[in-house]
């Protein structure tokens, strides 16, 4: 019987040194301070937004939020608008450009619909 008091007393020694242990590496795991409202952890560039600079914006990942492949289509879409529409600004100074014609809504490429 003083074997099994012996062995649980040491088991809880050791736990609790583990335990102190690992606080003293790892910290008290106190929560990170909110994100002030308005601000982001994602950031564009400075001066005039390019398609290219819409294309390698990276969002954080949430438990809850969007589905990643229609937020990929949407900044797809908007940074392809970007360039078409840049690509008329450049070639407005050469002369009278043929309208382009708006087509209909494409969907997304993981297949999903447009829900609005």
């Amino acid at each position: 019987m003083l074997t099994v008091v012996v062995y649980v007393v040491l088991t809880l020694i050791v736990a609790a040194a583990l335990f102190a242990l690992s606080v003293v590496v790892f910290g008290r795991s106190e929560p990170l301070p909110a994100v002030a409202r308005g601000h982001t952890v994602t950031s564009l560039p400075e001066g005039p937004l390019r398609g290219d600079d819409l294309r390698s914006v990276r969002f954080g990942m949430s438990a809850r939020g969007y589905t990643m492949a229609e937020v990929d289509w949407a900044l797809e879409e908007a940074a392809a608008e970007i360039d078409r529409l840049r690509a008329r600004l450049d070639g407005a100074g050469k002369g009278p450009q043929p309208s382009d014609e708006v087509g209909p809504e494409r969907a997304p490429a993981s297949g999903h619909g447009v829900t609005r």
